[in-house]
């Protein structure tokens, strides 16, 4: 949770300047802008990780990793449940700035407040959720509300249509919540069914965001040839919703 936190910083900070930047000086500030930041990164990299060694990794084919990641039901489950969670996150990323911009009218500053407040839930919620989920409550339970706000929320976007920024940071910021939940729960969850030589079922853990990054626009694409954009969301909504059965039937761990 912390880590996750710490990561989720930077991106409630990026839309907020992101959407100053363009303001001021178009797309093209932006990757000017994105250059710079990376200075950092690269001297952070050069110089606190001078006397890093990787350790020996074991290489284990694909073939080999695939059953080894089915046959644990939970594990696989799990897997499932984040691949639909990083399908909401292409799928919001990409289309939900061009239907703001194009459709409802919003300007890039506008939308770049909008964004920052829509994130927000990803610093205040992920921390003390993590907690209530290893001392109260389990992981299936919040993962299933956090699926369930997800699809709602997202189902309500296209009831709305005029461009009140409030109102519009609040739906937003509402899929957040469950999304929050939904990832804070299924990484928690992963973490306790596997251990520490189990790096090979981290890796394929991984590709669910990059799988879901080039199946969700192909998805989107074919669908926006036969309906309009705003049931982009509806659609969206309704796939979440199939989180849960993934997340229902998986074994708790309290």
């Amino acid at each position: 949770a912390f880590f996750l936190t710490a990561m989720n910083i930077a991106w409630v900070l990026s839309p907020f300047l992101a959407g100053l930047i363009i303001n001021k000086t178009g797309f093209t500030g932006i990757y000017g802008v994105s250059l710079l930041v990376m200075i950092p990164v690269f001297l952070i990299l050069f110089i606190k990780f001078k006397k890093f060694k990787d350790p020996n990794y074991i290489k284990v084919p694909l073939r080999e990793i695939l059953p080894k990641f089915v046959r644990n039901k939970n594990v696989f489950k799990v897997f499932k449940a984040s691949f639909l969670l990083q399908f909401f996150y292409a799928w919001m990323v990409i289309y939900t700035p061009i239907y703001l911009n194009q459709y409802i009218g919003f300007s890039w500053d506008k939308i770049g407040i909008i964004f920052t407040i829509m994130l927000l839930p990803f610093i205040l919620l992920e921390i003390p959720l993590g907690k209530l989920a290893d001392r109260k409550f389990g992981e299936k339970e919040m993962m299933t509300i956090g699926f369930c706000i997800m699809a709602l929320a997202t189902i309500g976007i296209i009831f709305i249509r005029e461009a009140d920024i409030i109102t519009w940071a609040l739906i937003l910021f509402s899929t957040r919540i469950g999304a929050s939940m939904v990832e804070i729960m299924t990484e928690s969850y992963f973490f306790k069914q596997i251990d520490v030589e189990d790096t090979d079922i981290i890796s394929f853990y991984r590709n669910a965001s990059p799988l879901a990054y080039i199946i969700a626009p192909l998805i989107a694409t074919g669908f926006l040839l036969l309906f309009p954009f705003k049931f982009l969301f509806l659609a969206l909504g309704i796939i979440m919703l199939s989180g849960l059965f993934y997340s229902l039937t998986l074994v708790d761990t309290k």
